[in-house]
């Protein structure tokens, strides 16, 4: 018979929290319902996760569920398995009986009760607590268990439940311009930063989350995962440093987080000791194994923690061991293998404890051999229809390629291993944006000097960095690398081959941006000879996408789009998408050149689409750039904003020097059309700027466009008054510059004059924008409410702050109230 609430409680020992409990609801609200169908129910998670405090929670809110009551037995200070039927019996207050076993006493009294009885940190003595879990549920049909344990118990009927880590912030504290009251309000909604607010208001009284310590404490409680116990031991250091210091001390973290409760169980007020405790009730095999699995950054597969772990005869087991414990997590991606993780803190843990064992070295070697393997074998697959599954699984193994890399600079013997592995990246690094971080490692790698000796490996790096340079548009960067290259693939005969086509293609393209058009299809015959020779589809089909872009720059359109169109029939045979998303540009933009604007619009946007999906920066950059001039030509300037201002951030993000120079002389020319000369003759100074030191030019095509448009900037300001402006905008920041070329021009009069002065400056869009500001709207809420991009809008608020001379959105949002800007657009 279940009590009510009106009858007298039920007896029990439950503690009295002295502390608040924090989140949790959906993990209660589920636990709970596991005991409407199940009679054993074990709680597990890593130390320090709070199982002990949810299982108190939850069997608070069961409390008139039992009329026999809910018991708590603790074991923790329990070492001894034969006195688990005592501490059951002391806590029920059951005594001993000559002649009879204190086990069949307990068997016997719980029989005829409707009871919960939770068994609190069962890992040590597991094997014993679930003998003894099994004997009372067999002959107690209304007994449930509650237990709570780092490793299951293992039994028939037993339900298992995972507690999770807290809920954590959102990351966007630094990089992402949105409100910081938005900010803080989204910081409170997470569990973690809840809890550690509680517990560092209860130290230090008043303490409270604000716009200068929210992201500090946003990024406490990320790097500590959410775990509670970590959280409550960070906020203890609230008396002495700021969430700042806290934050930027977590490296060490196991002398940071040592200010535990006095009255906490000894395992539990330090950090380091809660995990001692784990640690110690693993076999000399599972420390091994977790020892080796901290030299992973970001998860490992099965078979690259078998080859680390090598020497371990059973390292599934032991894994799987090490999964049941708490230890390892345990992630199932939608497509890609099952990848086995240490939450942060673990993996620290775990690698003070290898580096005491002196096989950290031995244990990182195997980790770069594996990896070194893992990506010149991976690479070829970057290319093809299963290109997409492959760059998701370099992008899952990239911290694990970058801490390999970084290995391999420890020790001059390990120069070449690094050399390889750099140049095994490289297309990964092109095609999924990386390119400053590409261009970085592999010349670090080509520049030591173990390095030099002219071997596949070498010429190799050479070209893939020398592509990577180009993409950035640093051309005299470019020549000496793929010229050096060149020279040792053609030495290697036979061997180098493939590549002294593609490397030759590469010189081509580099002699087309330079303005040296009849030397670029000396270049492209040459390699278009040796990949018919070999009877390589894709490298003919990129020839021929050489051949139109050469004839496009030049204005052949008739040549360009019937070798664009040989591309895309060649690349259709090989389902690449990153060549079919080039096929789709290059003959949009001939569409473009030709007045074919609905042709042009419906190529681009299959460009773009495939390249987001990709991942491909380069490539999205270009075509949102070409739907642009789409867009400037149709005299649709808001649409022409919004894509080129987005193409000008990607390309910014990957210092593509040459397209950001293109985006600035479309918008300029978008000036020049609406009689905006004096910043059409500042944004043309400024690309012409970019433009001279890689030694780009415009292609001729083009030209004749271009000086008409400088042509009338003089006879429209003046001869003096244009160079005076030109010579201005060369010098301004590009980040002024962008400003200027983004913003929407309105028809000058004086009553916008006067508007402008009165606002500090900010044009009527801009006012809007502050006005969403302050009424608390998102980046992306004031796209939706001015059907404008997100990167649009991203610009209009680093506009307002730089004009205004602010730091932060709730600068902006106070300004715009004390203006009136909000109460006159509210009424």
């Amino acid at each position: 018979m279940k009590v009510s609430p009106k009858t007298k409680f039920p007896p029990g020992n439950l503690p009295t929290p002295l502390s608040t409990f924090i989140g949790r609801e959906r993990e209660i609200a589920e636990v709970k319902q596991l005991f409407t169908s199940h009679r054993l129910v074990t709680l597990t998670g890593a130390g320090g996760s709070g199982k002990t405090r949810l299982s108190l929670k939850v069997a608070g809110e069961l409390w008139n569920e039992f009329e026999h009551g809910i018991w708590l037995v603790e074991l923790a200070s329990l070492f001894n398995p034969a006195l688990i039927p005592q501490a059951i019996a002391s806590t029920l207050n059951i005594h001993e009986q000559s002649g009879q076993p204190l086990m069949d006493i307990l068997v016997d009294y719980l029989a005829a009760r409707d009871s919960l009885l939770i068994l609190d940190n069962c890992e040590h003595l597991v094997t014993a607590c679930a003998q003894v879990a099994e004997a009372l549920l067999r002959k107690g049909p209304n007994l449930k268990i509650l237990a709570t344990s780092r490793e299951v118990l293992g039994i028939t009927g037993e339900v298992a439940w995972i507690v999770p880590p807290l809920s954590l912030p959102d990351q966007q504290p630094w990089l992402n311009p949105v409100s910081v009251r938005e900010a803080v309000r989204s910081y409170e909604t997470s569990e973690s930063v809840q809890l550690f607010l509680a517990r560092a208001a209860a130290i230090t009284p008043g303490f409270q989350l604000t716009a200068e310590n929210g992201s500090w404490v946003a990024e406490i409680c990320r790097r500590l995962d959410g775990m509670p116990l970590a959280i409550e031991l960070a906020a203890a250091r609230v008396r002495t440093l700021s969430a700042r210091e806290i934050a930027q001390r977590l490296d060490d973290r196991f002398h940071l987080l040592t200010s535990g409760s006095r009255t906490a169980p000894l395992r539990q007020q330090t950090l380091e000791s809660t995990l001692d405790w784990s640690y110690a009730l693993l076999s000399a095999q599972e420390q091994n194994v977790l020892q080796r699995l901290s030299v992973f950054a970001g998860g490992a597969t099965l078979d690259a923690v078998q080859a680390v772990c090598a020497e371990e005869a059973e390292v599934l087991d032991a894994l799987s061991r090490l999964v049941d414990k708490s230890l390892v997590t345990v992630a199932r991606p939608k497509r890609g293998e099952t990848r086995y993780g240490l939450l942060e803190t673990i993996r620290q843990y775990a690698h003070e404890r290898l580096t005491e064992s002196s096989n950290l070295e031995e244990a990182r070697d195997r980790h770069l051999s594996y990896f070194l393997q893992w990506a010149e074998k991976a690479e070829s697959n970057l290319t093809g229809p299963a290109q997409d599954e492959w760059l998701d699984r370099y992008e899952a193994e990239h911290d694990n390629l970058r801490a390999a890399l970084e290995w391999c600079h420890t020790d001059a013997g390990k120069a070449m291993s690094g050399l390889r592995l750099a140049a095994a990246c490289g297309r990964f690094w092109r095609l999924h944006g990386y390119t400053s971080e590409g261009r970085i490692s592999l010349s670090a790698a080509l520049a030591r000097p173990q390095a030099q000796e002219r071997t596949f490996a070498r010429a190799h790096a050479l070209t893939l960095v020398a592509n990577l340079t180009y993409l950035q548009s640093d051309y005299p960067a470019m020549r000496p690398l793929a010229e050096e290259a060149l020279s040792i693939w053609r030495e290697l005969g036979e061997a180098g081959k493939a590549w002294t086509a593609y490397t030759l293609d590469l010189l081509g393209e580099l002699e087309t941006e330079e303005g040296n058009y009849k030397n670029a299809p000396v270049f492209f015959q040459e390699a278009l000879d040796i990949y018919t020779e070999l009877n390589n589809i894709r490298g003919i089909g990129q020839i021929h996408m050489q051949f139109g872009w050469a004839a496009m720059r030049t204005g052949d359109y008739e040549q360009a789009q019937s070798h664009l169109e040989e591309f895309l029939r060649l690349v259709q045979q090989l389902e690449d998408k990153t060549h079919l998303a080039f096929a789709f540009s290059g003959l949009g933009e001939v569409a473009v050149r030709q007045g074919k604007y609905q042709r042009a619009i419906s190529l681009l946007e299959q460009s773009l689409a495939l390249n987001r999906e990709g991942g491909d920066k380069w490539g999205t950059g270009t075509s949102l750039g070409s739907l642009g001039w789409v867009a400037l030509r149709q005299r649709d300037f808001k649409r022409m904003r919004e894509m080129l201002s987005e193409s000008l951030a990607v390309r910014t993000e990957i210092n593509d020097k040459g397209g950001i120079a293109w985006c600035l002389e479309k918008l300029a020319e978008a000036k020049y059309n609406q009689s905006q000369f004096q910043e059409a003759a500042k944004i043309f100074g400024h690309a012409e700027a970019l433009r001279a030191p890689i030694g780009s030019v415009i292609d001729p095509a083009d030209q004749a466009d271009y000086h008409g448009i400088l042509s009338g900037l003089r006879s429209a300001l003046g001869q003096e008054a244009c160079a005076a402006l030109w010579a201005e905008g060369a010098a301004m920041r590009l980040e002024e510059v962008v400003d200027c070329a983004v913003t929407e021009t309105e028809v000058p009069s004086a009553s916008t004059q006067d508007e402008k002065e009165k606002f500090g400056g900010l044009t009527a869009r801009e006012r809007e924008v502050a006005v969403l500001i302050a009424q608390g709207r998102s980046n992306r809420e004031i796209a939706e409410a001015m059907t404008i991009g997100v990167k649009t809008v991203e610009t209009y608020v680093t506009r307002i702050l730089n004009k205004l001379g602010f730091d932060s959105r709730v600068q902006v949002a106070t300004w715009a109230i004390q203006k009136g800007l909000v109460f006159s657009v509210d009424s």
